[in-house]
């Protein structure tokens, strides 16, 4: 639509994907004036672009693009979630003598160790032989004990990890979180860093430049030789971890239009239960964390080889007025789903009056984004902290571990695809709603489940896992919604700080079980309903569901409509629909 001297300009016709808006008139009263009304025969229509108005909303070309992109998932899922296994904890005592290496070690640690497994009884141990083990140590149980040394540790189920690499027991216990705070802190730098450099330089020289770091970090961490290294290299996986995962989302969202921007938005998380299963599996044949990190790392090498194919977003393309290759992606796409351009099209590539314009942080606490910002921080902070904490407290309930990470991919996946039907049916916001609702109400109603029934907790923790783990699968899709295209990836990117801050508070709120048992679960739950209400006070723009559109449409007079912002009207607001 273009507005020249107050005159508004249409044409008409559907032919060759040619840019068509229809003029409408509508009666009001006895006179009949020209208004602007948006009529969209398909629920896609009201989501259109210049973009999709020449190249489709979904076709041949999206569909193997968007698959490849959501294959970045993979290792950034590995690197988040792989110290559960590197890092996971085992039972370990006192290490005997290698003399006393035969002793069966039920007596060793009964004889040795009555107080615990990080001190020992304080003998001479190379005085004594396995013949008068029992004797000497049955006199020596009243002497003092000593501080461990070293220790061994239960190699059966979990093989050989961090805890057991560096002796992180004991005194030196608190440096298992610690160890994983530097992972999360990195994690939340590169969530915002990632979206201000790619609205800068592009979203596929950022995603593959982080990738590629991504790939040489974890090699080394393989063959780190001190915890010092370890948690140095850490912080950077961390960072360029959550730089491909907000990158790799908002370039595959910006690739689709339409109802295919919410599914493929979803679908491309469910490579995130994928790695679940597969890092369990790996961790069951590897049982050594240095060759589980090779093995989880390796594959992402073939990912760089996308470098020189993978495209540019058209509409960060068209936001920066980079002409050329939006004509040259265009073509490309035409010609994969075989779609026939209109004759001189570029003419309908209109740029933006301020395609030098930079964005900044600043720029999300201006204007109308200034009251989704805050709010969305909040949505973040609650969504993850009820994610994370319900994941942590199902490993608190016993069982296999391999088995319980298989289980729990298993039903993030089905939430995943159950959410996408459930939200083209009813939209996104309200399904947000209930599914933060229902987690948070599901984590307070712990506390009243009659002498702590451990069935009954387990079908509560359940029903809140499968509703957050839908919510974390909408949730990226629809704050990139919220903002245009210019400021989508620094909106995802705060999100995801808020994200990283829920992330470093989880191990630490599992700590109150000391002061009351469900007191954690009391917190996520209260979390839960302010997350949801915090959704109902948001300003939704996302599209709406054909029987939305249908209670809503309406005729908006032209001498009625608002004249926008300055801002408003800056290159990262011309792109949107």
């Amino acid at each position: 639509m273009v507005v020249n001297s107050g005159n508004l300009q249409v044409s008409s016709g559907k032919s060759s994907g040619a840019l068509a808006l229809d003029g409408v008139k509508c009666e009001n009263g006895k006179n009949h004036k020209i208004q602007i009304c948006d009529e969209p025969t398909k629920e896609e229509d009201s989501n259109s672009d210049v973009i999709s108005d020449l190249t489709g909303h979904f076709g041949k070309w999206q569909l193997m693009w968007t698959f490849l992109l959501s294959l970045f998932q993979l290792p950034s899922t590995f690197h988040l979630f792989s110290f559960v296994f590197e890092g996971a904890s085992k039972d370990f005592w006192c290490a005997a003598p290698d003399h006393l290496k035969s002793i069966p070690l039920a007596i060793w640690r009964n004889y040795t160790q009555p107080s615990g497994p990080c001190s020992i009884v304080d003998v001479n141990y190379h005085e004594i032989s396995i013949e008068n083990f029992t004797t000497i140590l049955s006199d020596a149980l009243n002497e003092t004990l000593t501080t461990c040394k070293s220790f061994d540790y239960d190699m059966e189920l979990i093989g050989k990890t961090v805890i057991s690499e560096w002796q992180l027991v004991c005194n030196r216990a608190s440096m298992v979180s610690v160890v994983e705070m530097c992972f999360l802190a990195g994690a939340a730098v590169g969530s915002v860093c990632s979206g201000w450099i790619s609205d800068q330089f592009g979203r596929r020289t950022t995603l593959m430049s982080f990738a590629t770091v991504q790939c040489c970090i974890g090699i080394l961490l393989a063959f780190a030789s001190s915890l010092p290294t370890f948690m140095v290299l850490r912080f950077i996986s961390g960072v360029t971890s959550m730089a491909v995962l907000v990158v790799s989302f908002v370039l595959v969202v910006e690739l689709v239009s339409g109802k295919y921007r919410t599914i493929i938005g979803i679908l491309n998380l469910l490579p995130l239960s994928i790695a679940y299963m597969i890092i369990a599996g790996i961790a069951y044949g590897a049982r050594d964390w240095r060759t589980i990190q090779l093995i989880g790392t390796t594959p992402c090498f073939l990912l760089l080889l996308l470098w020189f194919n993978i495209p540019e977003s058209p509409r960060w393309l068209l936001a920066r007025g980079r002409m050329e290759e939006l004509k040259e992606i265009i073509n490309r796409i035409a010609a994969r789903n075989r779609i026939t351009l209109p004759d001189n099209y570029e003419k309908l590539l209109i740029s933006p009056p301020d395609v030098d314009a930079t964005v900044s942080i600043l720029d999300l606490f201006r204007g109308k984004f200034r009251r989704t910002t805050l709010l969305m921080t909040v949505i973040w902070f609650s969504l993850v902290l009820l994610y994370f904490g319900i994941t942590l407290h199902m490993n608190n309930l016993g069982g296999n571990i391999y088995t319980n990470t298989i289980i729990a991919g298993a039903v993030e996946g089905i939430a995943i695809l159950c959410s996408i039907i459930v939200v083209l049916k009813l939209g996104i916001r309200i399904n947000l709603v209930i599914y933060m609702l229902v987690a948070g109400l599901a984590c307070l109603m712990v506390n009243f489940v009659p002498d702590g029934n451990l069935w009954m907790i387990i079908t509560l923790v359940m029903i809140g896992k499968c509703t957050i783990g839908a919510t974390n699968a909408i949730i990226q899709t629809f704050t990139a919604y919220q903002y245009p295209t210019m400021l989508r990836n620094l909106g995802v990117g705060a999100g995801n700080f808020a994200a990283g801050v829920a992330l470093i508070v989880v191990p630490y709120l599992w700590l109150m079980e000391h002061i009351q048992i469900y007191l954690p679960m009391t917190i996520m739950g209260g979390f839960g309903i302010v997350g949801a209400i915090a959704l109902l006070l948001l300003h939704d723009r996302s599209p709406k569901t054909k029987k939305q559109q249908r209670a809503t449409k309406s005729c908006i007079p032209e001498q009625n409509k608002k004249v926008a912002s300055a801002f408003e009207n800056s290159a990262y607001k011309h792109t949107e629909s």
